[in-house]
């Protein structure tokens, strides 16, 4: 397990973008490492530094308002990420 980040995620979310959409594992592995913003199918979006991918989940450390929390998201509810 990586080391969870040592700096907030920017005050701004970036704009939706509609090309990221249906991002596979192959796609998401190369952003492993980096902070990313995750939009869901639901429609709802956040900070996610991902740390590894395995069996169809994203492991990583998500912006919980005030902090990181270590959670963990199945890469089928990840609409697009940015």
């Amino acid at each position: 397990m990586r080391k969870m980040p040592t700096t907030r995620p920017p005050n701004t979310v970036p704009a939706y973008c509609q090309i990221l959409r249906g991002t596979g594992p192959a796609s998401i592995h190369q952003h492993v490492g980096y902070l990313v913003y995750i939009w869901t199918i639901y429609g709802d979006g956040f900070w996610m530094y991902p740390t590894e991918i395995g069996d169809g989940i994203l492991y990583g450390y998500i912006w919980k308002s005030s902090h990181y929390e270590y959670s963990q998201l199945p890469i089928s509810l990840i609409d697009s990420l940015y």
